[in-house]
């Protein structure tokens, strides 16, 4: 298979991340990265460089991040409760260190984090978002810290969905501060997860 890969140095995309949280998505062009990057227009395009292909490659470094803050709150101690609002702030720590690649992003046409398909080099975008939220729901079921009706594939999803875009749209939109923010969104959404207590 022929690799066709543009080669994006650290600089390129730093500059890509810059223009698209400055100008966002339809003003997002290979002129402007090329000039905030300190290059031509022309080297940028000898090295193949897409529009696409840059953004993917800046989700792609969002989604490690991603995968780098959560792990320890899948691997460290606590009742899965603990660990899933560890998780929760994780998620909202990441949307916080990209906040205005994120706004930038957010008039794309696509959304910027996948929730179905592969990106272009065969990862599944769907599991590294999603799947660290299903494994902590799956550990508090079956510790009983969880409510047994829980759908955890189904449950991961939401959470998903409402953290990452709400926590964005509250601090981007509204202008709420991170602290209030991200402690809102899970005091709110934590209650609805947890098995009664036993009597």
């Amino acid at each position: 298979m022929n690799d066709k890969r543009p080669l994006l140095d650290d600089a390129v995309l730093a500059a890509a991340a810059q223009v698209i949280a400055e100008h966002g998505w339809h003003e997002f062009t290979l002129e402007r990265v090329a000039q905030a990057a300190g290059i031509s227009r022309v080297t940028l395009y000898r090295r193949g460089a897409t529009r696409e292909q840059l953004v993917e490659a800046l989700v792609v470094g969002a989604a490690q991040a991603w995968q780098a803050s959560l792990w320890p709150a899948l691997t460290g101690p606590g009742t899965a409760p603990e660990r899933l609002r560890a998780a929760l702030h994780a998620c909202c720590d990441v949307v916080e260190e990209h906040l205005a690649l994120l706004t930038g992003l957010s008039s794309a046409p696509d959304p910027i984090f996948h929730l179905d398909g592969e990106s272009s080099d065969g990862t599944d975008t769907r599991h590294v978002y999603v799947a660290p939220f299903e494994r902590l729901l799956r550990d508090g079921i079956s510790e009983g810290s969880f409510r047994g009706d829980l759908d955890p594939e189904e449950t991961a999803v939401l959470l998903f969905n409402i953290v990452p875009r709400t926590y964005l749209h509250l601090r981007g939109a509204h202008q709420w501060d991170a602290a209030r923010t991200a402690e809102s969104l899970i005091a709110l959404l934590m209650p609805g997860l947890l098995a009664e207590p036993k009597r």
